[in-house]
């Protein structure tokens, strides 16, 4: 019972106990800010513990500090606890300012106020706001001049003492010099054409900087400004000097342990630039006293393209080359005397030149025109493989299947150490020749795209038996040229051509390489067109162009479901009812062969297919032709003139000649309304009644003309405008008018045609009002305002009526 007791009373003594505290709190500045170093100030404000000024109108009251600023601006009360001085500008750097509590003052209950009376804060010393060359820069001149842009002039000897560089390599720092006078002007006149309005200092280090070094430059704290407001701390800035001046040279190779290619163009890469006039006298010399000149390059891109053209630069860094240059032959780049770079610095490999370089033999070539392709059956097939540099006779491999054997049942007839395979699927009356050649169309798609060429597409795949052949070189082994591998008969074939030149060029090791290919050799040609509600199939053939009827139709979807099979009819069509949409259909993988629909053709002894995503065509951007959507030249047989906001209209036909020329005259009528109207040039007349010009509501075939089915042809305006016939002036007397009462005006009114309209009656009308006067020194000051009345003030116009003499001029004292 008497713990409860206890634990009752505590809080009062607690609240016994804490308020006196509240009452014993002197009035004092809760808040003023900024304090201390502070960039960018604008406004200084300031908070008070209790009320100082009554609520409402703040103006005319208490000053609570006494400032000492070279800035000028305005104070204001925000509230009542809260004061506010504005300046009219965001301060610069070097500025001090002391605010310092007015003696005596006091808080709105009379209270005085206690506590910390003086408030100091500066904008700070000078600071580098951006350096050239900029901050972080790797290519900074051994003898580097820096040129500083401040936030507020510095003190000359503050600067002597407070700056300084730290180098890589020297464990002093290092101390700077000021450019100053004629030096100094002309540095800045190559950066700053004009006189710059900021603050700027030149400064270069004592001592040089080493090449490829760490450079920082350290602006200490002490910097003075002449307003003698010092930095607090330091700024650093980093810098890297350039490399030594070097010539590199770069030539495209097959593999890092060969030679240069003679059909790829040859450059030398300087680490600094060059001028032109010196570069371009460097040369590559070759067998028998060839010679190439130096040529600039945009890009190393446009370098190794060999896309290069003559430029005049005053520097370059890249010189190039162009190709082609003799196979196997040596060369050497010839430098001229005395190169040096920008800076005056001497080659530092210069006793690497004249270089010597050598050419290799034109690079092994095997390939094939596309990843698959379509040969004619009847236009004797033959498939091109390119070949350069390679076996006498290139190893292929012929690899056929017979009826009733797929990939499995020819897996245990599988021959090791294959040299080439040829893949032919037979036609045939089953489904599993269409299955074969879905499975290798995307085996050599993806081949192309994510395989490894030193591996053979038939490696991990289970395959029949392998049929070697070899492709014989006419003329030789070294020659440049196409040969033909002859497919006579029908079917889809999967080439793969094996090369070990090939492979030990590109790959720098004793290993061959694969070139596959697949070709279709037909004289079927499948069509296919997607329906929602019913599809077609047709097949013709490519000799004739005629439909092929009787042909096995199947449609297969990315797992090799047969979703549709059949025969075409007499006109060769097949048509298909309810096949499943898009998004109906499995999505086996990104891949486009992975998706969509299979179609295969089959005859007797031939057969072909179609991807539903075979629907490009002949691209028109190919041969500079329009687009699909181009309808060629559209004869219109209407235009329609349509108002713009109200959508009154009307529509009149076009009636052409025989020059091409179709002229419409539109009288405006009365009621047309005023603003711009479109005119437009309809495919086809709407057939709408010429006379319908309501506005506003829609109306059963207005679709017609909210959506036209044409083309802007131009707009017009439809104004109306009144013709003035009379001219009238005034003209006010020359001297200004300070304290009058009355003053005359002169009034005259004329003809446009000429003469002066006498006898005519004119009404002058007239106000006066006060001029208020204001003068750039006394900005928060009004003059002549007069007593503030506050009450409803009325003001009436005086007004006159009278007749002109017979020259048309009139005189009236105005009375004020």
């Amino acid at each position: 019972m008497r713990i409860k007791t206890l634990a009752a009373i505590l809080p009062f003594l607690v609240l016994f106990i804490m308020r006196p505290s509240y009452g014993e709190e002197n009035p004092r500045v809760e808040i003023f800010s900024p304090q201390g170093a502070v960039k960018g100030v604008r406004q200084v404000s300031v908070r008070f513990s209790e009320q100082m000024v009554p609520f409402g109108d703040h103006r005319g009251l208490i000053e609570p500090f006494d400032i000492i600023c070279s800035e000028k601006g305005t104070q204001r009360w925000v509230d009542g606890k809260n004061w506010a001085y504005d300046f009219e500008k965001d301060l610069p750097a070097g500025i001090r300012c002391v605010f310092n509590l007015k003696i005596g003052l006091k808080t709105l209950a009379g209270k005085e106020l206690k506590g910390e009376r003086t408030f100091v804060f500066s904008t700070g010393g000078p600071a580098i706001r951006s350096s050239y060359p900029y901050e972080g820069s790797n290519h900074v001149d051994e003898e580097q001049i820096f040129i500083l842009t401040l936030d507020a002039e510095p003190t000359e000897e503050s600067l002597l003492q407070n700056i300084s560089f730290s180098i890589e390599g020297i464990h002093e720092r290092v101390g700077i010099r000021i450019l100053s006078g004629e030096e100094r002007e002309q540095i800045l006149k190559t950066r700053y054409p004009k006189t710059a309005q900021v603050p700027l200092v030149v400064i270069q280090s004592k001592q040089r900087f080493p090449t490829d070094a760490k450079v920082s430059l350290i602006w200490g704290k002490g910097v003075m400004s002449r307003s003698d407001v010092a930095t607090e701390k330091d700024q650093t800035l980093h810098f890297k000097t350039r490399r030594p001046f070097t010539a590199e040279f770069h030539c495209q190779r097959e593999n890092p342990q060969a030679d240069c290619i003679p059909i790829a163009s040859m450059s030398l890469n300087f680490s600094a630039p060059v001028a032109w006039e010196q570069a371009k006298q460097i040369v590559l010399k070759g067998p028998d006293g060839s010679k190439w000149d130096a040529k600039t390059a945009r890009s190393e891109e446009e370098e190794f393209k060999g896309e290069v053209q003559q430029k005049n630069e005053d520097f370059v860094q890249v010189i190039v080359f162009s190709a082609p240059f003799p196979q196997k032959s040596e060369f050497h780049v010839e430098l001229p005397a005395g190169l040096t770079d920008d800076a005056g610095r001497k080659l530092a490999n210069a006793d690497k030149f004249p270089l010597t370089v050598q050419t290799d033999e034109y690079p092994p070539l095997a390939k094939f025109p596309a990843r698959f392709g379509i040969l004619e059956l009847k236009a004797e097939p033959v498939l091109p493989v390119t070949l350069r540099n390679i076996e006498p006779e290139v190893m292929a491999r012929l690899l056929k299947i017979d009826e009733g054997k797929g990939i499995v049942g020819k897996t245990r007839e599988m021959l090791k150490s294959l040299k080439g395979q040829i893949l032919k699927v037979e036609a045939q009356k089953g489904v599993q020749k269409a299955d074969e050649v879905f499975f290798w169309l995307k085996k050599m798609a993806g081949y192309y795209e994510y395989s490894d060429r030193e591996k053979s597409v038939f490696s991990t795949q289970e395959m029949p038996l392998a049929k070697k052949i070899s492709i014989p070189k006419p003329n030789g082994a070294k020659a440049f040229e196409v040969v033909g591998i002859p497919l006579k008969e029908p079917g889809f074939y999967v080439i793969e051509l094996e090369s070990p030149i090939l492979g030990s060029s590109l790959f720098g090791a004793s290993k061959p390489m694969f070139v596959p290919t697949a070709v279709l050799v037909t004289n079927l040609s499948v069509h296919f067109k997607w329906g929602r509600e019913s599809s077609l199939v047709w097949v013709t053939a490519l000799d004739s162009g005629k439909t092929v009827r009787d042909s096995l139709v199947a449609v297969r979807d990315c797992k090799g479901n047969v979703l549709w099979d059949g025969k075409t009819d007499a006109n060769g069509i097949a048509r298909l009812i309810k096949l499943p949409s898009m998004t109906g259909l499995p999505r086996c993988s990104h891949h486009s062969l992975d998706n969509g629909l299979f179609i295969t053709a089959q005859t007797t002894d031939d057969m072909a297919f179609v991807h539903s995503s075979w629907n490009d065509g002949i691209e028109s951007w190919r041969f500079q032709l329009p687009e699909g959507s181009y309808q060629g030249p559209v004869i219109t047989q209407a235009v329609l003139i349509r108002h713009w906001g109200s959508n009154q209209r009307y529509e009149f036909p076009l009636k052409w000649d025989g020059s091409g020329i179709a002229e419409t005259e539109w009288k405006i009528p009365q009621e047309a309304k005023l603003g711009t109207y479109e005119v437009i040039l309809l495919k086809k007349a709407t057939e709408k009644s010429e006379d319908r010009t309501a506005v506003g509501s829609y109306e059963q075939g207005d679709e017609a003309y909210y959506y036209p089915d044409g083309r802007q042809s131009g707009s017009l305006r439809v104004e109306e405008f009144r013709v003035p016939l009379m001219k009238a002036s005034i003209q006010l007397p020359k001297e200004p008018l300070v304290n009058v009462s009355e003053t005359n005006v002169d009034l005259q009114v004329s003809y446009l045609s000429g003469g002066g309209a006498g006898s005519t009656a004119v009404k002058l009308r007239w106000q006066a009002q006060p001029r208020y006067a204001a003068f750039s020194d006394f900005d928060e000051f009004i003059f002549a305002n007069g007593e503030v009345k506050e009450e409803i003030s009325r003001r009436s116009l005086g007004e006159y009526d009278y007749e002109e003499t017979e020259q048309g001029r009139a005189q009236k004292p105005v009375l004020q």
